[in-house]
């Protein structure tokens, strides 16, 4: 796939978090931060059934950690970014900037 990021944060305010159950336990250890202070202060809840973490809303966005360094999208958890974050746009799947817009 020929894909260059051209950091214009556009996924990241459009997508929001995504994450599977393990992202933010890896975001909360390289934050530092205690895992349940750290769901609470990015709106994670903990499911009381299955014990998963995941978002209390749905498409939540524009994701907390989207920074911005002269006028280019930064990830603020970049190593640690989660793993949908890693493969965007992903196979069959364009960059939403390079979308035509109707």
């Amino acid at each position: 796939m020929d894909f260059s990021c051209q950091r214009c944060g556009r996924c990241c305010k459009e997508i929001g978090i995504p994450w599977a159950e393990l992202d933010p336990r890896l975001v909360s250890d390289y934050l530092n931060m205690d895992l349940h202070d750290f769901l609470d202060s990015c709106g994670f809840i903990v499911n009381e059934y299955s014990g998963e973490i995941e978002p209390a809303e749905f498409g939540v966005t524009p994701c907390p950690f989207l920074k911005w360094d002269m006028e280019k999208a930064v990830c603020k958890i970049y190593p640690v970014r989660p793993w949908i974050c890693k493969g965007y746009p992903g196979p069959g799947i364009r960059c939403r900037k390079e979308q035509k817009e109707f």
